[in-house]
């Protein structure tokens, strides 16, 4: 009886798994495992890309409506053809004198300092961007000027206006005469009953009584947009010497606006007409003349707008110019491991329809990046509240 039992229990089958049931087991939960893994990197490699193109989408139109605002306001209180164009001159330090007083100026990618396109003589950006310089007033008065009442010879501090309401002292005044140099200068005071006002910088040359006097306010703009080290960054030469390559790094002077921007790009839109009708007919970098068409390629080296040596001709470019066309092109904070973009971004579609324009290629340094680009027309709305013509 006791060896049955013991042979029975000898022959009872053992419980639990065989190796080879383990090993399939083992198996099926690593391929469980890998596909749940690939599920979950490729949810989070498409959150990832979603986000940073959002974040590259926001960050260009945001670029994009900080520069348009500025822009639009571009041009006010010096819209008389005897300023447009002007050589100032002024006591604001050196970073003013010699400039050309225009509404907005294109520096063209490749414009270096010295070039004639890049007379503000601006530290160039980050390659195939171009700079943009935009100057306007801020004065609430007097935004057509006022004639002079008695002519001011070379040197004086004394200007005798026909019309002096709402000049405090502080103000930026500009005396410009067609074909003269301007005197940028500040009020000393308020305008006396007669008209007189004191200046703090004589005037450079000698003005009849047919000169204007231009009232830019208290705070007037010269604002530099230039993209440095992927950074969409603002000067203004009303306060520091953006002319000076020594500050080009510096974010005090340099003032972020945007990040992972990677070029602006900008055209003008000119009136070609024969007869100035204040509408567009085409947008170019060059200067177009009457019934002309934009050079190919448009690379805004050539003859650039306003940069004629007569005052006169500067003044007439720009009454021929009441748009300018942006894009802000910016870049995915992420690299993916292939390629992703085209080796080259058409800005804006080609049209051959009135305004025409040919889309620059824009071409793209890291195709492992994603881009984005925002792109609008903003209307210069003080040339065009001036009228058409010189």
């Amino acid at each position: 009886m006791i060896f049955h039992r013991i042979r029975a229990s000898a022959c009872r089958r053992p419980a639990g798994f065989s190796l080879i049931e383990l090993l399939v087991a083992l198996a099926i939960g690593l391929i469980g495992a890998v596909a749940i893994m690939q599920v979950y990197i490729g949810g989070e490699t498409g959150k990832r890309v979603t986000g940073s193109l959002g974040e590259a989408q926001s960050g260009a139109l945001i670029a994009l409506y900080q520069i348009e605002r500025e822009v639009q306001r571009a041009g006010l209180g010096f819209l008389s053809v005897s300023a447009l164009g002007c050589n100032i001159r002024s006591n604001l330090g050196s970073a003013l004198n010699n400039r050309f007083l225009q509404p907005v100026s294109i520096v063209p990618a490749g414009a270096g300092i010295g070039h004639f396109a890049n007379h503000w003589g601006i530290p160039p950006g980050d390659p195939g961007a171009d700079m943009l310089v935009v100057v306007a007033g801020d004065g609430g008065t007097l935004v057509e000027g006022s004639r002079l009442a008695l002519a001011a010879p070379a040197g004086t501090t004394l200007l005798r206006l026909g019309t002096a309401q709402g000049i405090a002292a502080g103000d930026f005044l500009l005396v410009s005469e067609s074909g003269q140099d301007c005197t940028l200068a500040r009020a000393t005071a308020p305008p006396a009953l007669s008209g007189e006002v004191s200046i703090d910088h004589a005037t450079v040359t000698a003005y009849t009584d047919q000169a204007m006097v231009m009232h830019l306010g208290a705070v007037p703009v010269f604002a530099v947009y230039a993209v440095r080290g992927g950074v969409l960054t603002r000067c203004d030469f009303g306060v520091s010497n953006c002319a000076d390559a020594g500050l080009a790094a510096n974010p005090a002077v340099w003032t972020p606006v945007a990040n992972d921007v990677v070029a602006l790009v900008a055209q003008y839109g000119f009136d070609t007409t024969a007869i100035p009708d204040g509408i567009v007919d085409v947008f170019c970098k060059d200067r177009v003349a009457a019934g002309g068409a934009c050079p190919s390629p448009d690379t805004g080296l050539g003859a650039a707008p306003g940069a004629d040596p007569s005052q006169p001709v500067r003044a007439c470019d720009w009454t021929r110019m009441p748009i300018v066309q942006l894009a802000v092109v910016t870049r995915s904070g992420q690299a993916e491991r292939e390629p992703v973009s085209p080796p080259a971004l058409q800005l804006w579609p080609d049209t051959n329809v009135a305004p025409t324009t040919t889309g620059p290629l824009w071409n793209v340094p890291d195709q492992n990046f994603r881009y984005r680009v925002a792109r609008g027309a903003t209307a210069l709305r003080n040339v065009i509240w001036r009228g058409a013509g010189c």
